[in-house]
């Protein structure tokens, strides 16, 4: 009698794991439990905000204002950014809504990001769901919720980082338009949204330029050949991915031809004369040296975590955590081992090979791009997670007991890195996020004056640009006045832009043609002793960056 009991009792327990509504409610409390973690103190860490961050937010707030970026380019297609050096626009434009409801803040300008990386979570789930079954894709999930690339890269706004989510939101349309419904064909719409957003990460991020179309071709072969797509329906995903594009690589040719900008009725195709990023392409100088570098570079980056930029990574943990690498290892070698012995259930094969493309498209990068650091190689991270999963379920299911300590690893790392995040880490981000900067520029804008001298270069690497575009940000520039078509500036008439900020090193020489004038002085801790103690008040940020003005002047309401 009890041992009947227990078999209907296994298997009402086995009905439930089962059932869809148990697998929805599971998968809603990871993903709240994913935003929740995300949005804990969201804003800070990091502490501070980083050049390409607030070029972008700037160039935002400039579109949501009035339509162009901060030089008066009409909605451009892709942003002239450091002018040397240029940056993708599709964060920016995620950015203008939230700042036109909210306001313009640290946090409006993350929130792009946030959401975007929370929906990603889902999507992966829902990847790996058709790749490997629901448990691997909820052990995925779960990994993906406290993976630090993931977790990182969601508090804070850097162009580059939307690619991945992108390409996954791609991905998954596309497996979904394949998807066959028996006497329906709706579904089918769901191939040229794929082709939506595949083009739309020509805007992420460059490198997508070059690698996203070797993708679709070998993913086009394949549903071909498969006969899970007809002519008709891959030269209409050719059309819709042409035509997204199309603005994109324009820009390419017409800055590689030499030519001028084109203007048209809804937006502006930039060409760039100056522009140097053709050096970070392979192509441009190739070299047998320089790509074997890049290899090792995209080798030990993902896997070994080279790259322990702070902005970009917690070192002692890597970007997915050092002990994930047998777990990707084993899930290669599990995925392998079944197509080899057709072991495979045919319903995974086509994700699987997509996934395969994927990591081909990742290498492609990674050869291509000249030593491709992290946030350059963002696109791997995916993949990895996907197969670590199932590199993680292959485990549990040989050896069900491995379940605990492997749920114990995951979870003394994942509490382990928070506690760094949040203490060392957001300590040591103030400095590479220019917090001490930031905040003598927002003391300034406090101070009533005529003009400012600020130091140029808080990076202290000779980037003249980042002094100016960081003071952008903190004294929120109207694009207009920066652009010289209007002097009003925070409600007001002021001097000429040109004539009220000074990007320069202070001399002996600045301050005296500058005695009995109106003037603010920003300066870093090297220069404060060229200043006298009772004709000046000067106010330091962590004895790094100080504030200085003559006596009797007034703040700013």
């Amino acid at each position: 009698m009890k041992f009947t009991q227990t078999i209907t009792g296994n298997k009402r327990i086995k009905t439930l794991l089962e059932s869809r509504k148990t697998e929805i409610f599971l998968v809603a409390v990871i993903l709240l439990a994913a935003i929740f973690v995300r949005a804990y103190h969201f804003g800070a860490p990091p502490i501070g905000v980083h050049q390409d961050e607030a070029m972008a937010a700037v160039d935002a707030k400039a579109l949501a204002e009035y339509g162009t970026d901060r030089y008066g380019m009409r909605y451009p297609v892709h942003f002239t950014a450091w002018k040397n050096s240029q940056m993708s626009v599709f964060l920016s434009y995620c950015m203008v809504p939230f700042i036109k409801i909210l306001g313009f803040s640290t946090v409006t300008i993350r929130l792009p990001l946030l959401i975007t990386s929370c929906l990603g979570l889902l999507a992966l789930y829902l990847f790996t769901r058709q790749l490997a079954g629901k448990w691997t894709a909820m052990i995925a999930l779960i990994f993906g919720m406290i993976c630090p690339w993931h977790y990182m890269q969601s508090r804070w706004s850097i162009d580059c980082n939307m690619f991945p989510h992108m390409f996954l939101f791609a991905v998954c349309f596309l497996l979904a338009g394949l998807h066959r419904i028996e006497g329906k064909k709706w579904n089918r719409v769901f191939l040229y949204v794929s082709m939506v957003f595949f083009g739309l990460c020509c805007y992420c991020y460059a490198v997508s330029d070059y690698s996203v179309p070797v993708f679709l071709l070998a993913v086009a072969i394949y549903l071909l050949k498969k006969k899970q797509i007809n002519w008709k329906e891959f030269l209409g995903c050719i059309a819709v991915y042409a035509v997204i594009v199309l603005p994109e690589y324009l820009s390419m040719l017409i800055t590689v031809m030499g030519k001028e900008t084109i203007e048209t009725p809804l937006f502006t195709i930039p060409s760039f004369q100056d522009s140097v990023r053709g050096e970070d392409v392979l192509f441009a100088n190739f070299s047998w040296y320089q790509l074997k570098e890049n290899l090792v570079c995209m080798i030990e980056t993902v896997f070994f975590g080279r790259d322990q930029a702070v902005p970009s990574a917690v070192a002692k943990f890597g970007p997915v955590y050092y002990v994930t690498d047998i777990f990707f290892l084993i899930g290669l070698i599990t995925v392998i081992w079944k197509l080899n012995k057709k072991k495979l259930p045919e319903k995974y094969k086509t994700p699987v090979f997509i996934l395969f493309a994927w990591m081909g498209l990742t290498v492609i990068i990674g050869a291509i791009t000249r030593y491709p650091v992290l946030h350059r190689i963002n696109i791997a991270f995916y993949p990895v997670i996907i197969l670590a999963a199932v590199g993680m379920a292959a485990c549990i299911q040989k050896w069900k007991i491995t379940a605990i300590p492997i749920a114990a690893l995951y979870g003394v790392l994942g509490v382990t890195f928070a506690a760094t995040y949040f203490g060392e880490w957001a300590d040591l981000s103030r400095i590479y996020y220019y917090e001490p900067y930031l905040n003598a520029l927002d003391y300034a804008h406090t101070i009533e004056c005529d003009e400012y001298y600020i130091d140029p270069d808080p990076m202290g690497e000779g980037e003249y640009m980042v002094g100016q575009i960081l003071t952008m940000y903190s004294h929120q520039i109207d694009a207009r006045y920066f652009q010289g078509v209007s002097n009003v500036q925070d409600g007001r008439e002021q001097l000429p832009y040109a004539e009220k900020y000074h990007f320069e090193y202070v001399t002996e020489d600045t301050i005296r043609e500058n005695q009995g004038k109106d003037v603010v002085y920003v300066v870093n801790y090297e220069l404060i002793d060229l200043f006298d103690e009772e004709e000046y008040d000067i106010t330091s940020f962590y004895n790094n960056y100080y504030v200085v003005e003559p006596y009797t002047k007034e703040k700013v309401e």
